[in-house]
């Protein structure tokens, strides 16, 4: 099957997903979902959690060509870090919330892409935008950048531990929103907090 084919299934899987979650459908109910046979839907994903995962590099592929449009528009680390902030807050508003307890607990090969792509993509964006913002002056100059990467993945991995935030009663959301922007905004200078005043005002 042509590339743009399975692109376009694969967005309409992830719409689906995001939809409905994760753990609703069946392999016969999405495969009629993507209007496609159980034969074909076989030989393009092999099983449901395969299109899980498949869809989920796909998203990745997105969210990353996504913030790299996002950043080339923006001036400063902070200003970036910001962006950053916003746009996941943003997909993660769009996601059921039971997805996170869902992959870990019923699709490991999924939830090991996920933190994959968090220690292989993510932190070493973070490192690099803590970095340079600590070189301008728009983050304290004590500050560490690999270990407050290091506490940001950590505090990311709670938010979405369900033991600590059972998705019945909590909307993640609104978790991440009150977690990180406090935390992030107490790294800064009064000059670097100067800088994104508008953007934590909207928060």
């Amino acid at each position: 099957m042509e590339e743009i084919v399975l692109s376009k299934l694969l967005d309409r899987a992830l719409a689906l997903l995001h939809e409905v979650g994760v753990g609703i459908l069946h392999e016969e109910q999405l495969a009629a979902a993507l209007d496609v046979s159980p034969a074909t839907f076989r030989e393009l994903f092999g099983s449901k959690a395969g299109l899980v995962c498949q869809a989920i590099q796909h998203n990745f592929a997105r969210q990353r060509a996504e913030h790299e449009q996002l950043l080339a528009n923006l001036a400063t680390p902070v200003e970036r870090l910001l962006a950053l902030l916003h746009h996941s807050l943003q997909e993660m508003r769009r996601s059921p919330h039971y997805d996170y307890h869902v992959l870990r607990e019923e699709y490991p090969e999924a939830w090991t892409l996920m933190q994959s792509y968090l220690t292989e993509y993510v932190a070493p964006l973070l490192v690099q935008l803590l970095q340079a913002g600590i070189q301008e002056g728009q983050f304290r100059a004590e500050l560490n950048a690999r270990l407050i990467t290091h506490l940001l993945l950590a505090q990311f991995n709670l938010l979405v531990n369900e033991q600590f935030f059972p998705p019945d009663y909590t909307n993640l959301a609104e978790v991440y929103r009150n977690l990180f922007f406090p935390y992030v905004r107490g790294l800064c200078t009064d000059a670097g907090a100067r800088l994104v005043r508008h953007q934590f005002a909207r928060v």
